[in-house]
């Protein structure tokens, strides 16, 4: 009762101009720190890049930076920032304020997980790292996500006296070899050691927004709540409540806010999907992500229903440390018996796409590599070969999945097929999400459910993943050949070049079959006809302000 009685007091808030669900709760609104899906559609909105995403999916609009220009060895970019440009409180946006916050994502201590992204620029790495390098300078163990999982312990990292005033020198010194530069007010300038031509891509990712050093500075930890953050994006935080909503309103020193038409967003935080779908059909939300799988076959059909292909894809992760799945035969014996077209068109039912690819198809320029197609027959002859001939001698295996519907209705059937075609004994094992994420960093499975969602569209957002040392590699797999092609290909700034590697890597991994690919994911969302402006995409973005909403809600 004492709770109810805490929720009564809360003034209650009309009726906001948009209203979604967001599912899970957001976990950080500090760019640097925030991941995952949920963040994402509420950070672009706060803070803007130099670059925003474009809202059909396609190549980045201009942000905070109204030109740029790369040189043509592909080794010095220059963005010229709008002068126009303002914080919310209204004070200019200026190039040391990119400065400070790149150099803050790479810091150490931020332990943010998509410092890496930045480390092509000369320095970046070894600040971050503290001179200790990882193949080709990309994703190390510890820094990168998939979105969900928790970022490592910076004091894991840190070796015996650092806080020593010689290792405090040291970092100091690596700090300043960072190539980021302002080299006017509102000119800013990069210096690269490996071309990256999908820079422009990367600075509309939240993690690459600006913060405000006199904002971080004057309320520490607290820089982040209603009333103390200040934000560079089109809207501003005006209130958030735990388990409830989060509140913004148009910010009105955003530099383009006469062309944003929402005045007020309501960001539900929701989990239940019956819960979601509830008050999207009695007109408390205008979008909902996911609907119940259940209820596909109805809800799918409706003008509303918004489905598409997504830049993603859903495999089955083994760990290589782990007998009997060190032996390639027998990972490549269970990859090649599953039947991905008809698991995915009878357990999924939301029109995914089966897929023999760590890289889905359409991404631009791209032919992603093939394992093959399923061969249950072959499958039989590798196990023999492997000496697992009807599936005698191997143990039983867990196949660990997290906690949804849709998940595990699918490995049962997984479960079900290696079975009848293998002789495999298979134990399905359910976790609550955040002990799966726990488990699978851990190594603690044999084989697991697992998802990867491009960020941005070049092949490197899914192949650096599997990088050696890449902390989202949590197979256990390591190849050296792999890890150099993969190196090479983010070198150049020749497309078809680049596309080749990067084909040739895929292929190695896919040979070697540390993971099974089974279908692309798929954007699956109800959106009111009320809003406009919302599109379809790849990478299933949706900028609130592109969005508008036409009549009052139902």
């Amino acid at each position: 009762m004492a709770g109810l009685s805490i929720l009564s007091s809360r003034p209650t808030l009309s009726r906001a101009d948009l209203a979604f669900c967001n599912q899970s709760e957001i976990g950080s609104l500090d760019p640097a720190i925030a991941s995952g899906s949920s963040e994402g559609r509420l950070l672009g909105s706060l803070f803007e890049g130099l670059t925003r995403a474009n809202p059909d999916g396609g190549s980045p609009l201009p942000g905070v930076a109204e030109a740029w220009e790369c040189s043509s060895d592909g080794l010095t970019w220059r963005f010229s920032l709008r002068p126009d440009a303002r914080w919310s409180d209204g004070t200019p946006v200026t190039a040391e304020d990119f400065v400070f916050s790149w150099l803050r994502l790479l810091e150490p201590h931020t332990a943010a997980r998509y410092a890496y992204l930045l480390w092509s620029i000369e320095g970046a790495q070894e600040y971050t790292t503290g001179g200790a390098g990882s193949p080709e300078g990309l994703a190390p163990e510890g820094m990168a996500s998939d979105g969900d999982a928790p970022g490592g312990d910076p004091s894991e990292r840190s070796p015996p006296g650092a806080e020593s005033p010689e290792n405090i020198a040291a970092e100091a010194l690596r700090r300043q070899a960072v190539a980021i530069e302002a080299t006017g007010l509102h000119e800013l300038q990069l210096t690269l050691k490996r071309p990256c031509p999908y820079l422009p891509q990367l600075a509309s990712y939240h993690p690459l927004a600006p913060v405000q050093r006199a904002c971080l500075e004057r309320h520490g930890e607290d820089w982040i709540k209603p009333g103390k953050l200040v934000g560079n994006g089109a809207f501003v935080l005006a209130e958030r409540r735990l388990r409830d909503r989060i509140r913004l309103v148009r910010n009105d020193f955003y530099w383009d806010a006469a062309k944003v038409a929402l005045a007020t967003v309501d960001i539900f935080s929701v989990e239940a999907t019956t819960t979601q779908l509830n008050m999207y059909l009695t007109g408390l939300v205008d979008w909902m992500v996911k609907p119940p799988p259940a209820l596909y076959d109805v809800l799918l059909n409706q003008p509303d229903a918004h489905t598409g292909p997504q830049l993603g894809t859903s495999f089955l992760r083994f760990n290589v440390r782990r007998p009997p799945l060190g032996e390639r035969r027998v990972r490549r014996a269970l990859a090649l018996a599953l039947d991905t077209e008809s698991l995915a068109r009878n357990i999924m039912r939301g029109g995914e796409s089966p897929v023999d690819s760590l890289i889905p198809p359409g991404l631009p320029g791209y032919d992603p590599a093939s394992m093959g197609p399923s061969d249950p027959e072959a499958a039989r002859q590798l196990l023999t070969e492997a000496g697992f001939p009807g599936g005698n001698g191997l143990p039983v295996l867990e196949l660990l999945y997290p906690h949804t519907a849709a998940t595990a209705d699918f490995c049962a059937a997984v479960a079900e097929t290696w079975r009848r075609e293998l002789g495999l004994s298979i134990r399905l094992v359910n976790q609550a999400f955040e002990v799966y994420l726990d488990s699978t960093i851990s190594g603690r499975y044999d084989v697991s459910w697992g998802s990867w969602i491009g960020d941005y569209l070049d092949p490197s957002t899914f192949l650096e993943a599997f990088l050696s040392g890449s902390g989202n590699n949590r197979t256990g797999w390591a190849d050296p050949v792999y890890d150099e092609l993969v190196g090479r290909a983010a070198g150049l700034s020749d497309s078809a070049e680049r596309a080749t590697l990067y084909r040739q890597a895929e292929q190695r991994l896919l040979d070697d079959a540390p993971i099974a690919p089974l279908f692309q994911r798929r954007n699956i969302q109800l959106v009111s006809p009320r809003v406009q402006g919302f599109v379809d995409n790849l990478l299933d973005v949706h900028p609130l302000r592109d969005l508008a909403v036409s009549g009052p809600p139902p």
